[in-house]
């Protein structure tokens, strides 16, 4: 499997070095390059945000070993850092209609964590970030991704904070447009879609150290019903999903905040800053104080 830390890192991956323009965002319309990107990728992790836009773009694609075909539809989809891809295209007549950004959550804001935008931006999940089909608005979501490639092709700095602004635009139509029904879940199972709220919830309480119970009941379902769904969903067990949100939200303070770490430990709902302690080295085998060291050196 193909790790890529960076945005350039892909892309030389995908022989577009010479198109390389920055280091925390790019966008690229695919018939440009129908010569040079591979049309069968082999599976790749990436630690930026993908946002692709195909319509009647005859793939076979595959997230997180969940497999999904886009041929005949109009798909926005959306990938988080750490989630696996590997791509099919089998034929490429409808490339034209075809889009793909990447970013680093830096790029929308400085003061933007991974776990702030997963939050804002509820359609980004660490597990499960299904395809989304558009019955409507389709000219809009065009538009805005064409809006932001002939930006990028003249990446002035003025140029660079206009992109900043449509790609916000583009995250906040596509959320709206999930809470007006015009963008269809593409979730093929019922466990897909618990997983997914359980996900939410996750994040809309994150500043209390809730049990599984908890969410069960606000789901109305068993604990146990409700593990069976996320392990079919996930292939991790629940309480490690709650541990993969505590995590990136404390290392999100660790590292964008100057709070003291009794301090850190106390807002995600910690009794004792030194069950903080435990848990943060058991989950990355280093102690609050030496990751927050090799992320902010001059802390």
């Amino acid at each position: 499997m193909e790790n890529h830390q960076n945005i350039p890192s892909l892309l030389k991956s995908i022989n577009l070095e010479k198109h390389i323009k920055s280091n925390d965002f790019h966008i690229l319309r695919f018939e440009d390059h129908t010569n040079e990107i591979p049309h069968k990728t082999t599976l790749r992790k990436c630690e930026f945000y993908q946002v692709y836009f195909s319509k009647e773009y005859n793939a076979d694609i595959i997230i997180d070993n969940v497999s999904f075909s886009s041929n005949n539809k109009t798909i926005l989809s959306f990938l988080t850092p750490q989630q696996t891809l590997s791509v099919n295209v089998k034929s490429v007549e409808n490339l034209s209609n075809g889009y793909m950004i990447l970013f680093n959550s830096s790029f929308i804001s400085n003061t933007l964590s991974d776990f702030n935008l997963q939050k804002k931006y509820p359609f980004f999940n660490l597990n499960y970030s299904p395809f989304y089909q558009l019955n409507e608005n389709q000219n809009l979501f065009k538009e805005l991704f064409s809006k932001i490639y002939d930006l990028f092709k003249c990446f002035t700095l003025d140029n660079e904070e206009i992109i900043k602004s449509y790609l916000k635009i583009l995250l906040l139509e596509t959320k709206k447009s999930l809470v007006n029904e015009t963008l269809t879940n593409s979730f093929i199972s019922r466990e897909q879609q618990i997983a997914f709220k359980f996900e939410s919830l996750i994040r809309k309480y994150s500043h209390t150290r809730n049990s599984l119970s908890f969410y069960a009941n606000v789901l109305n379902l068993s604990v146990v019903y409700l593990s069976e769904c996320v392990k079919k969903a996930t292939n991790k067990t629940a309480k490690m999903v709650i541990n993969d949100y505590e995590i990136l939200e404390a290392s999100t303070l660790l590292i964008q905040s100057e709070k003291t770490i009794d301090e850190i430990a106390d807002l995600l709902g910690f009794s004792a800053t030194s069950n903080f302690i435990n848990f943060f080295k058991k989950m990355t085998n280093q102690s609050p104080t030496n990751f927050r060291k090799t992320q902010k050196p001059n802390f």
